[in-house]
């Protein structure tokens, strides 16, 4: 903000500054992570499909990240829930 600049103009100044700040990381991963630095695709529907490709793998992953631990329950009761027996089997 400039010196000049009213009380309110600063605020909201500041609240800009702070959401930019805080996607610039998002805009890093995707460029570094998912592809987003160099396109391959030609013309400008080739870059909407790279920019919704990259947005699309981004936040699958983060869902991915969020239900890990579903994920890695759902797999064990697969693999070993579905083999135990009923003790009255075991007699037998």
């Amino acid at each position: 903000p400039k010196k000049s600049d009213s009380p309110y103009q600063r605020r909201i100044a500041r609240e800009r500054f702070r959401r930019r700040a805080g996607i610039e990381p998002i805009i890093g991963h995707l460029k570094q992570d998912h592809r987003l630095s160099r396109n391959y695709l030609k013309g400008v529907l080739g870059d909407a499909i790279n920019l919704f490709m990259a947005a699309a793998a981004f936040n699958f992953r983060k869902w991915i990240r969020k239900f890990e631990h579903f994920f890695a329950l759902f797999t064990l009761w697969l693999f070993f829930g579905t083999t135990t027996r009923q003790p009255s089997m075991m007699i037998l």
